[in-house]
Order: structure tokens, then C-alpha cells, then sequence
């Protein structure tokens, strides 16, 4: 049996500063970790960008649980209308705006890397004219097309 993450309960407005303050901080590093992990896509270092996944992942569950806590006390933080509610709604408008960069970016990405692929393959398979001297002497032309080894992709990371 797992045992269920303690949601801090709000009982002040101090409570709901901190834990407003809380999230805030999730999202500045979860939004930090997507930036970088798209400007390494943007510039091709894509080792660097998938060396970023654990970190992403680990960002992205501790905020979760942060906004799960957030939720839990909803009516609290009406109650006690914490200064960063409207800052953090403008935060989450700013994480998706990262987030759909993010996405276009891997977007095409997969796109060139398909269009690379479909070109290989094609030109791997295309049939070739090989010139090579017959027995006469003349030059004759052989196609190659059924000699040539097929392409072999992984999609393995």
C-alpha cells in the first residue's frame, strides 16, 4: 500500500502567501527546464535536450503535486485572496506559451528528420546505371538496383 502525499490544509492567509509562493516556484523551474530542453531542440543539441528528460519529468510531478495542493485549498484561497493569485494565473498562461513552443519545435523536428529519412531511403533504393566494361569491350550498363543493401532505421533514443 503507497501511502498519500500530505496536502498542506490553509488556515491563514499567511498559509495561502506560502503556498501561492510555492507554486509559483514549481512553475518558474518546470518553465525553466521546458526553455532549455527547446532551445537545445532549436540549435540541434539534441543529446543536451534528451539529457533533460529526468529533470523535466521530475519537475513536472513535483508540480503537480504542488497545484494538486493548490486546488485542495481553492475555497481557503478565495477566502484569503493571496496577492499571487493573479500572477500565478498569468504564470500558467506563460507555461503553456512555453509549452506550445516546445511541442512546435519537436514538431519539426519530426518533420525534418522524416523528410531526411524518406530521402535516404529513396536514393538508397533508387535503381542505379553502374558503367563497367563487357566482354566486347564496350561499356555496358548493369543495374544495381536489386545489389544494393536496404536502409535500416532505429527509432530507439
Amino acid at each position: 500500500m503507497t501511502a498519500t502525499p500530505q496536502i498542506p490544509t490553509i488556515k491563514s492567509s499567511e498559509d495561502a502567501e506560502a503556498l501561492c509562493a510555492m507554486l509559483e516556484s514549481r512553475l518558474d523551474t518546470l518553465e525553466s527546464v521546458i526553455r532549455e530542453e527547446t532551445d537545445h531542440l532549436a540549435t540541434s543539441r539534441l543529446a543536451d535536450a534528451f539529457a533533460l528528460h529526468e529533470r523535466k519529468a521530475m519537475e513536472a510531478r513535483s508540480y503537480e503535486r504542488s497545484f494538486i495542493a493548490f486546488r485542495h485549498n481553492a475555497v481557503a484561497l478565495a477566502r484569503y485572496k493571496p496577492t499571487a493569485l493573479e500572477r500565478i494565473k498569468m504564470r500558467h498562461g506563460s507555461l503553456q506559451s512555453s509549452l506550445e513552443a516546445n511541442l512546435k519545435t519537436l514538431q519539426t523536428l519530426t518533420s525534418v528528420s522524416e523528410g531526411i529519412l524518406r530521402g535516404v531511403a529513396r536514393e538508397v533504393s533508387s535503381a542505379r546505371s553502374l558503367s563497367t566494361y563487357g566482354q566486347s569491350g564496350r561499356v555496358d550498363g548493369l543495374k544495381g538496383g536489386a545489389a544494393t543493401t536496404p536502409l535500416m532505421v532505429s527509432v530507439r533514443f
